[in-house]
């Protein structure tokens, strides 16, 4: 077997700095380790023609290029770069035209947004242990389109690829992919609340924000007591952000306890549910008192 089977090469293409973190973050947990990143259109295709990725996950949307007019290019033979190569896309309009401009650009899978980390790895296992036949005709170039590209299907496992036996038996949220996407939310967090001052209006704004991103991703994992710590942190900031001062201790409280929360597994369901039960009594307690006074 050869080193860039073994290996695979990976070019993360998004215009959002912490959409690449995470997404490469997902692809480390799960042992793959030779990531590379880009911004906008233009370095997307320079870089390819200069590091052959095996694999490309681009947003739909970068600067310069859009993730379709990627494919086509690749497809019909940009510089020295395989046609073969393998390009997932990622999407938050999966319109019905959308899709079927995706099928024919030649695109191996499609992402639509949010997704879970399983739905990322899914794509990514299924292009490097499960590729398409590659078909190069007058009227198409790219992968094989019989196998459906997004899946909506809500029955059975259908995919070679999906997941069997005792693998649909923990909850989503204790995948460690997913638990790695979550933390690093939740770092973000806490990278912001650092020398966060009363008058810092705009950084309290990021941390809010950063907040409903935790949140956000720990619904799309069903990490219900993940979603309930976040929810108690971003009622505290709409509370007080307009006019109060942020209590130090009360983010540095809830930031260690949806730390604490990335690590602790279901078997721990009790101590996860008295954290949340702190946090709520923690934020009650400190919005009584703004109120009071």
């Amino acid at each position: 077997m050869s080193s860039r089977r073994t290996h695979p090469t990976f070019l993360l293409a998004d215009s959002d700095t912490h959409a690449r973190t995470l997404l490469a973050e997902v692809l480390r947990a799960a042992g793959y380790f030779m990531i590379d990143t880009v911004r906008d259109g233009n370095e997307l295709l320079e870089r390819t023609a200069d590091t052959l990725p095996q694999v490309v996950i681009t947003a739909s949307r970068i600067p310069g290029l859009s993730g379709l007019e990627y494919t086509r290019a690749i497809r019909s033979g940009f510089k020295d770069v395989p046609r073969q190569t393998s390009i997932i896309v990622m999407t938050d309009t999966p319109t019905k035209a959308f899709l079927d401009a995706a099928k024919q650009s030649g695109a191996d899978e499609m992402l639509v947004r949010p997704f879970s980390s399983q739905a990322v790895l899914l794509r990514v296992k299924s292009v490097l242990e499960r590729p398409r036949e590659f078909i190069d005709c007058a009227v198409y170039v790219g992968p094989c389109r019989r196998r459906r590209m997004v899946e909506q299907y809500t029955g059975p496992m259908r995919r070679f690829v999906d997941p069997i036996g005792n693998e649909t038996a923990a909850s989503p949220w204790e995948h460690e992919e997913n638990r790695v996407a979550v933390r690093a939310c939740v770092k973000k967090i806490s990278e912001l609340s650092r020398g966060l001052t009363s008058k810092d209006r705009r950084k309290l704004r990021e941390i809010f924000f950063a907040v409903k991103e935790t949140e956000k991703m720990a619904d799309e994992v069903k990490d219900e007591m993940m979603g309930e710590a976040a929810r108690s942190l971003g009622r505290y900031v709409m509370a007080i952000g307009a006019t109060g001062t942020p209590d130090p201790e009360v983010l540095s409280t809830h930031i260690d306890a949806m730390h604490t929360l990335g690590m602790l597994s279901g078997e721990h369901h009790k101590e996860r549910e008295n954290l949340i039960t702190g946090l709520k009594k923690v934020v009650d307690k400190r919005l009584g008192r703004t109120q009071a006074a």
